[in-house]
């Protein structure tokens, strides 16, 4: 990346990151009934931003700046084209010139508003990112403590306007080597943000993630005291993963579900990054504990950043020294801590570790409860897991139960046409088909049939992995003709989808 280019993309995030500190009054559009030279000049300059031409916008602010000292403005007129004009700057990559505009503006807040008003603290964090772009990062953790104090007096230290200064200065400070004080900071601002429901602290929160897991991958095989830690709090004193459990007490053949292999295949296909067996399927969603309608736009946001960086790869000592690390930074019943306990859970489902996986999703389920209620799709799909884990354990009845209490649940909340619903429906109804129960395991994947293909389409694989599994029960129920022709259908997918 140039030099140029550096400056203009920090500039871009910090932007974004400062719009709701600025506040909309800081934006209001020039009145109309104001036709004076430099209101023209502005308006130019603002249409060359939005063009994203800021050589022409840094030259039409300065006409608008240098016409203002001869025409009638509001104080607010003068605060606006000195912070676009530094804006324009920065992306154009003056970033000397954007520091002396930034300057001119902080004083010029200072003197008529006080220096710790609200107004000052986004242009400090402006002044701190200009330090950054030129290495300077000591300089911009100044500036970011400064506005620091100001955003806590103003906002308070639970404010998404304090999180975000405190993610700007942990930054700062894992640029500057202090990767201690970096972490401070960014659990801080973790805590914060994820109590957070607005949109603005979801796209914060977004970035935040994505540092912090940064910051915590570059010495990942060096915290064995947390890993051990982590071991302690979740399987007991012992300090140990439990043992394998003995599978002889499970159904026979648990694990040979169409479904179950398909999902699971799916499963490790988005984990691994790889393709083994076919190349166009793709991970549709299974297991993954999102949903636009039930989750609240931050949880949705972290939920999904965490779910979906797999780092399936980095095996369990990686996911242990997280989950450590958020419970020393936030508690145990944090449910950032159940989303990591959910990954590594995840993690071992996908290895078949379901002794392993049962205690971690033991743990996180009660956390969702008490955060987000019963009928919540991060609830449902714990519950759901943990069915399934009990089932491969050999603990059907308690298995029956749960699938039963996460189906109630996402019928109401999900309704019949979601993957999660379909997902729950096909595995009950292979648990009713190795308890014998052929009737009511027919029944069961003729509804977990049409929830499929709602949700997924009519040639999906997962369509063809719950048609291969119904034929199964159709030839148990001696109905062998309906089973030929359910099987060539499931056939007639799979070979469109190669």
């Amino acid at each position: 990346m140039s030099s140029v280019q550096a400056p203009a993309a920090l500039l871009k995030v910090t932007l974004a990151c400062l719009a709701l500190a600025l506040g909309a009054t800081f934006y209001s559009p020039l009145r109309a009934a104001e036709s004076t030279l430099w209101s023209t000049s502005y308006a130019k300059g603002l249409a060359e931003e939005a063009e994203q031409k800021p050589e022409q916008a840094v030259v039409y602010f300065k006409q608008a700046l240098a016409q203002m000292q001869t025409e009638v403005h509001q104080q607010s007129d003068l605060e606006n084209c000195l912070r676009r004009l530094g804006n324009a700057q920065m992306l154009h990559g003056q970033t000397r010139e954007a520091n002396a505009t930034y300057s001119n503006l902080l004083s010029l807040l200072s003197k008529h508003y006080g220096a710790a008003n609200q107004k000052v603290a986004p242009v400090l964090i402006l002044l701190g990112s200009v330090q950054e772009s030129l290495g300077d990062h000591q300089a911009a953790m100044e500036y970011y403590r400064r506005a620091l104090k100001i955003n806590e007096k103003n906002y308070g230290v639970y404010s998404p306007e304090f999180a975000g200064n405190l993610h700007k200065l942990g930054k700062a400070s894992a640029r500057r080597g202090d990767k201690v004080g970096a972490e401070k900071n960014y659990k801080q601002a973790l805590a914060i943000l994820s109590t957070e429901p607005g949109l603005a602290a979801s796209s914060e929160l977004k970035n935040l993630l994505r540092d912090y897991s940064d910051l915590i991958k570059v010495d990942e095989t060096s915290s064995s005291d947390l890993v051990k830690d982590f071991n302690s709090d979740i399987y007991g004193a012992s300090a140990s993963a439990p043992k394998p459990a003995n599978l002889a007490g499970a159904p026979a053949g648990a694990a040979d579900s169409a479904w179950q292999k398909q999902s699971d295949f799916q499963l490790k296909v988005h984990a691994q990054g790889q393709v083994g067996e076919d190349p166009q399927v793709e991970l549709r969603g299974i297991n993954a504990p999102t949903s636009e309608q039930n989750l609240s736009p931050v949880f949705k946001t972290m939920s999904e950043t965490i779910f979906h960086q797999s780092h399936f790869e980095k095996g369990e000592a990686f996911y242990k020294r997280k989950i450590a690390i958020d419970i020393e930074a936030l508690g145990s019943s944090h449910p950032t801590v159940a989303n990591d306990l959910c990954g590594l859970a995840i993690f071992y489902l996908s290895e078949q570790k379901y002794g392993e996986a049962r205690p971690l999703l033991l743990r996180a389920l009660p956390i969702y409860r008490k955060a987000w209620g019963e009928n919540n799709l991060l609830t449902i799909n714990t519950l759901a897991s943990l069915a399934s884990a009990e089932f491969h354990l050999g603990n059907v009845e308690v298995a029956s139960s749960l699938y039963k209490d996460a189906l109630s649940r996402s019928q109401s909340a999900l309704g019949p046409n979601n993957l999660e619903t379909a997902r729950i429906l096909n595995e009950l109804a292979y648990l009713y088909f190795h308890q014998g129960r052929l009737a009511d395991a027919c029944t069961f994947y003729e509804w977990a049939l049409a929830s499929t293909e709602s949700a997924v389409g009519q040639k999906d694989p997962l369509v063809a992995a719950c048609l291969k599994d119904y034929a199964l029960v159709l030839k148990g129920l001696g109905r062998a003709s309906e089973a030929g022709a359910v099987e060539s259908r499931a056939e007639s997918i799979l070979v469109s989808v190669h």
